[in-house]
């Protein structure tokens, strides 16, 4: 590793800046075992990272950033609908690749989709996409959550399998489990709990994916319980300061999973972790405030803690502060600022953020009246297959609302949210069908199929049952079929 000065140039969009420095601050911050050091020849005990903090403001790459992209053994781009679009992240890209290291360009999504069917969500920079054996081993926050995704990285970064790393530091990790220091604990941080957990799991499951045992910890966690060894595990690593550790034992705590339920353990813990700063820890200990799960309600601190939450970056807390700001609960009521968090967890890709968005531009709460904008958040929902955004979608297509009208999408529309077993949605197909709207008969359906192949008599029928539904003679309703594609009225 010593032959480069960087081990990673992280390349971004200014409007990202938050997540350059979190993510600056986590890799110069992670400890590399000694182990690896030893077998890579490299003294070093931390990444080295380098981090663009120019304006970029003149019209090509600047040859200091040149020089730190040579000097760099891979690069990092940090992936956003505002990355996607950047002439400085595309040149930083495009110079990488001239270099000859394809293969060692690691995306880092932070929000949108990646290589996605919409221009709106894509999170991917044209130059990332055109790269025809791309380095698909990236991470994605928003699948993985911030630490896991931060974990997967990391790995990418060393060269080595989540395993690899794992089993390296598992004898370091149980020292640390004993009680060896509280602080060493600290410094390590999510590492400690997932490698030892891991260690476990591995000897009950030998077919455990390694490459997801991040994910495979989470889920044991929620849905199958631990054993008592497990807890006792999870009790010592909370102890010696695991913010993550603190969460899944309040998890364990709040269900009786291996242990005995007590809400109020429960929220101890969750309360400790939020203020270690994880942020699951801080949306846990809000919903207990909110709801009075262990502690006293108290609106007020409910807020505080979704909104620490929300200005860590967290979709969720953004949804919940907007929430709050809108029906006044525990704090002063403000649409305008409501409106502004919904938008910024709508854009992280947030689905409950997007109906009430779009429902503030339709309505003009906390901002201007735009049919036009509510069209597109409702648009984007309903591209996610969520029933409400299917219904609400067809109902704008109906009603020309934002768009124009338009029947066959209306019943398209509101077939999709029917077969996702919206009721509302069931009630306007057979409403739609029953008057032919956006959609024909089956009918006649085959009879113009049937006189496209050329049958007289069918093309007689079709027109009589588009005379009857157009009220019109036969010969015009052909015609309107003809013209309008067969489009019902």
């Amino acid at each position: 590793m010593d032959e480069w000065l960087y081990d990673a140039f992280i390349s971004y969009s200014h409007r990202d800046l938050y997540w350059g420095k979190w993510l600056q601050r986590k890799l110069e911050g992670f400890p590399l075992p000694r182990k690896i050091r030893k077998e890579r020849g490299s003294r070093q005990h931390h990444l080295r990272v380098f981090r663009d903090q120019t304006d970029l403001a003149g019209v090509e790459l600047q040859g200091s950033l040149e020089q730190s992209l040579r000097q760099s053994r891979c690069l990092i781009v940090i992936c956003s609908t505002a990355s996607a679009g950047s002439k400085w992240v595309g040149d930083e890209i495009r110079y990488f690749k001239s270099l000859g290291r394809e293969d060692r360009i690691i995306p880092f999504v932070v929000e949108g989709e990646p290589e996605s069917d919409y221009p709106e969500r894509e999170c991917y920079h044209p130059e990332l996409r055109n790269i025809p054996e791309k380095h698909l081993l990236g991470a994605n926050i928003l699948e993985l959550g911030r630490n896991k995704a931060f974990l997967r990285l990391t790995a990418i970064l060393l060269d080595v399998r989540f395993d690899r790393l794992v089993n390296r530091e598992r004898k370091r990790m149980q020292r640390l489990a004993a009680g060896i220091g509280g602080s060493a604990a600290a410094v390590l941080g999510i590492i400690g709990i997932l490698a030892w957990h891991n260690a476990r799991m591995a000897d009950k499951n030998r077919d455990l994916s390694k490459e997801t045992y991040g994910g495979a910890l989470v889920e044991a966690a929620q849905n199958e319980g631990f054993t008592e060894g497990d807890i006792e595990s999870l009790q010592i690593s909370a102890e010696a300061g695991n913010p993550l550790a603190m969460v899944f034992l309040a998890d364990c705590y709040q269900h009786g999973k291996g242990i005995e339920q007590s809400v109020e353990t429960a929220f101890d813990w969750y309360l400790k972790s939020a203020e270690a700063g994880e942020v699951r820890g801080m949306l846990e200990t809000a919903a207990c405030y909110a709801l009075g799960l262990g502690t006293e309600k108290d609106d007020a601190a409910a807020f505080d803690w979704y909104l620490k939450a929300a200005e860590a970056g967290s979709p969720q807390g953004m949804v919940s502060v907007a929430n709050f700001y809108l029906s006044g609960t525990g704090t002063q009521k403000d649409p305008a600022k409501a409106f502004e968090y919904y938008l910024q967890a709508a854009e992280l890709g947030n689905r409950d953020a997007m109906l009430p968005l779009a429902s503030c531009y339709l309505l003009g709460i906390g901002t201007e009246k735009n049919a036009e904008a509510a069209f597109h958040w409702i648009s984007q929902l309903a591209q996610l297959n969520d029933p409400d955004g299917m219904y609400n979608l067809a109902l704008l297509y109906q009603q020309g609302y934002g768009t124009e009208e338009n029947p066959e999408e209306a019943y398209r529309w509101y077939r999709k949210a029917a077969e996702a077993g919206d009721p509302h949605g069931m009630y306007m197909t057979a409403w739609c069908i029953e008057n032919h709207y956006g959609v024909m008969s089956p009918a006649l359906d085959w009879y113009l199929r049937a006189a496209e192949l050329g049958l007289e008599e069918a093309r007689t029928e079709a027109d009589r049952i588009l005379a009857a539904m157009n009220q019109a003679t036969p010969s015009e309703a052909a015609a309107a079929s003809t013209e309008s594609g067969q489009r019902a009225p």
